[in-house]
C-alpha cells in the first residue's frame, strides 16, 4: 500500500569527507580497531588457518556497533591495493555510517546516509534492518537517501541502518547506526487549528503558495456577505497581516466560490460571484498580501464562478452562465493574467434536439490541469429512463489552450443521482473525480471515481454513511498515493461537521479521519484543501458558532 522512496547513488570517485565529519563532531574511528572481523588473507591461502588482525571474528552479516572489518580474497601489493606487503595478509577496510537525521526523527524529510571507510573501496550495499535500501552503490556522499514520509513510511520505530563496504581486492567491512522515527500519525494536527470568532466568517478555497496557503473566504457586514482573502503561514498557522477585502459576494461555501488560484512567487487572483441587478456577475482581481487590492475584472450579467485554475499565465475559471431563473449552462472561460482580457470561453449545454428549450441545469463545479489539459467536472439534469429530470456527473477535457477533446456523464451505475465537485490529476496518470451521489430525494453520500490516463473510468466507490447526509468538495494525491478528501457530513442529522479522511485507494477502509464539530448547532464544512509537496494537508473551511460562522484552517501530518 505504500511504497519507500529511494534515491539512486550517482557514480563518484570519493568517499565522505571525514575530516568535515571530524569537524562537525563525529568522533573518528581508530584506524587500529579492536572491532571484530573476519580473517583477511590473499587468495591462494586457506582462510580456516588464516589469522585475523582483529582479536575475534563475526560474521558478516551480524550488527554491530562499532567500525567492523570484513575478510576476503586479495593479492600482493602495497597499501593502496589492500594488501600488507607480504602477500599474506590484506588491509582491512574500517567503516563508519553517519546519518545526517536526529534520532529519534520526529518530522518527515530525507534521511541521508553517509559512509567513511578506511581505504577506497568499490562498492557500498546499505540496509535497513535486513531489507536492503540500495545494493551496489558508488561511494560517494550520501550513499543513499530515503524518505519519511509519514508514521507509515517507512515505519514508525528503531532503525538499525547497516552498511557493507566492498573493495576491489574482495576484502569488506560494515557498521551499523540506529535510527529512530517517531512521527505524527496521519491526519493529527501540525499546529493547533487557526480558529478566530470574526472577522473572517468561512475559508472557501485554498492555494499552497511557499510556506503556507493563499485562502479566500467571506465575513459578514451590515451590508451583506463580502469576499476576502488572507495568507496563512505555514509554520505558525497563523494569518500574515490583514485580510484584503474584495467585494460583495452573492453565493459562498464548497462547491461554490470565492476560489483563489495561485500564479506566482508572491501573486494570486481571486475570482468570486458578484451579486447584480437580481442576477451575478463573475469577479477577478489579481492580490498581492501587504499591497492595497488591484482593479476587479467583471463578466457579463448572468454569470457565475465556482472554481479556478492557472496554466502559465493564463487562468480558467468554471462556473455557469443563467439562460432562465434556476436554470444554466456550464461554462468555462480562458483569461489572460497579464491583462485580464478573455482568451477563450466554452459552454456545455445538451443539444437543442434533446432539450428544445434549453431548460436543463448544468454547472460547473471544479477544474484541474492534468498533464497537458483541463479538465473539468460538474453536474447536469438528464431524463432518466422515467423521463424525470436527475442530477448526474459530467467531465469535459479540453486542451491547454481551450479546445474541446471529450465529454463523459455518469450512468448512474449505483445511485440515480450524482455530482462532481473537484477533480484533481493522479501522479501515476490520470485523474480523480469527488462530490456526491444519492438515490432521489434521499441523502447523499461521497462518491469518488478513478479515471486513467486514457480518460476511462477505472473504479469508483461510495463511503457509506446511513442516515447521514454527506459530500466531497475537494479532493488532492498525498505524496504516498492516499486520496485526502474534505467536505460534510450530517451527524446528527441537526448538525453537519466537517469531515476529512484519506484513502488508500478504490478498497480499503479510510487510513485516517478528522471530523471537526464546531461549537454550534448549525454547518461546518471542510469546503477546500491544498497538498504540499511532503504531503502535508491544509484544510480550510468554516464551522458555526453560537450565532454566526467562523472560519477554520488545519494542518495535518500525511
Amino acid at each position: 500500500m505504500f511504497r519507500l522512496a529511494l534515491v539512486a547513488a550517482a557514480l563518484a570517485g570519493c568517499t565522505l569527507d571525514w575530516d568535515a565529519v571530524s569537524q562537525a563532531g563525529h568522533a573518528l574511528p581508530p584506524l587500529t580497531t579492536s572491532s571484530t572481523g573476519d580473517e583477511a588473507t590473499t587468495s591462494g591461502e586457506d582462510a580456516s588457518t588464516g589469522t585475523s588482525t582483529d582479536a575475534s571474528t563475526t560474521d558478516a552479516g551480524t550488527t554491530t556497533s562499532g567500525p567492523v572489518t570484513l575478510g576476503g580474497s586479495g593479492s600482493a601489493s602495497d597499501s593502496d591495493t589492500g594488501t600488507s606487503g607480504d602477500d599474506t595478509k590484506a588491509v582491512p577496510v574500517e567503516v563508519e555510517v553517519v546519518i545526517n537525521s536526529p534520532s529519534p526523527m520526529v518530522d518527515v524529510g530525507e534521511v541521508q546516509v553517509s559512509v567513511w571507510t578506511s581505504r577506497p573501496v568499490a562498492s557500498i550495499d546499505v540496509f535497513d534492518n535486513d531489507a536492503p535500501l540500495v545494493l551496489g552503490a558508488a561511494p560517494i556522499n550520501p550513499v543513499h537517501v530515503f524518505e519519511v514520509t509519514s508514521d507509515d513510511v517507512p515505519g514508525d520505530g528503531t532503525h538499525t541502518i547497516r552498511a557493507v563496504a566492498h573493495a576491489a581486492d574482495g576484502v569488506s567491512g560494515q557498521d551499523a547506526e540506529q535510527l529512530v522515527i517517531d512521527v505524527q500519525p496521519g491526519g493529527t494536527d501540525v499546529w493547533p487549528p487557526y480558529v478566530k470568532p470574526g472577522p473572517i466568517n468561512g475559508f472557501t478555497s485554498a492555494a499552497i503558495r511557499g510556506n503556507g496557503i493563499d485562502v479566500a473566504g467571506y465575513f459578514e457586514t451590515n451590508d451583506g456577505l463580502e469576499a476576502v482573502a488572507v495568507r496563512i503561514d505555514g509554520t505558525k498557522g497563523q494569518p500574515e497581516g490583514e485580510p484584503i477585502h474584495l467585494g460583495p459576494v452573492a453565493v459562498i461555501g464548497g462547491g461554490r466560490g470565492p476560489t483563489i488560484a495561485v500564479t506566482g512567487d508572491d501573486a494570486a487572483f481571486v475570482a468570486w460571484t458578484l451579486p447584480d441587478s437580481g442576477s451575478t456577475r463573475w469577479a477577478l482581481t489579481e492580490i498581492h498580501f501587504g499591497e492595497p487590492q488591484g482593479p476587479t475584472r467583471i463578466g457579463t450579467l448572468g454569470t457565475s464562478v465556482n472554481a479556478m485554475t492557472a496554466v502559465d499565465d493564463v487562468l480558467i475559471l468554471v462556473g455557469a452562465d443563467e439562460v432562465s431563473p434556476g436554470t444554466h449552462d456550464l461554462k468555462a472561460w480562458w483569461i489572460s493574467a497579464t491583462d485580464a482580457e478573455i482568451v477563450h470561453e466554452r459552454t456545455f449545454a445538451a443539444p437543442s434536439d434533446e432539450d428544445k428549450f434549453n431548460s436543463w441545469d448544468e454547472v460547473a463545479r471544479g477544474v484541474a490541469v492534468v498533464d497537458d489539459e483541463v479538465v473539468v467536472v460538474g453536474e447536469r439534469q438528464i431524463p432518466d429512463t422515467e423521463q424525470a429530470l436527475v442530477r448526474r456527473t459530467v467531465v469535459l477535457q479540453h486542451l491547454l489552450e481551450g479546445t474541446p477533446l471529450s465529454e463523459w456523464t455518469s450512468p448512474g451505475e449505483l445511485l440515480e443521482e450524482d455530482a462532481g465537485m473537484a477533480v484533481a490529476p493522479l501522479r501515476a496518470g490520470g485523474f480523480v473525480v469527488v462530490g456526491w451521489a444519492r438515490d432521489k430525494g434521499s441523502i447523499r453520500q461521497v462518491m469518488t471515481r478513478w479515471f486513467s490516463a486514457e480518460s476511462e473510468l477505472t473504479s469508483f466507490r461510495i463511503e457509506p454513511t446511513p442516515g447521514n447526509d454527506a459530500s466531497g468538495l475537494a479532493v488532492g494525491e498525498d505524496r504516498e498515493g492516499k486520496l485526502i478528501i474534505a467536505g460534510t457530513l450530517q451527524q446528527p442529522k441537526t448538525d453537519a461537521n466537517a469531515w476529512i479522511f484519506a484513502l488508500p485507494g478504490p478498497v480499503g477502509a479510510p487510513a485516517w479521519q478528522v471530523i471537526r464539530n464546531g461549537p454550534g448547532q448549525g454547518p461546518d464544512e471542510a469546503a477546500s484543501l491544498a497538498i504540499d509537496t511532503w504531503g502535508y494537508t491544509y484544510i480550510a473551511g468554516s464551522e458555526f458558532d453560537a450565532l454566526q460562522p467562523r472560519a477554520f484552517a488545519l494542518r495535518l501530518y500525511p
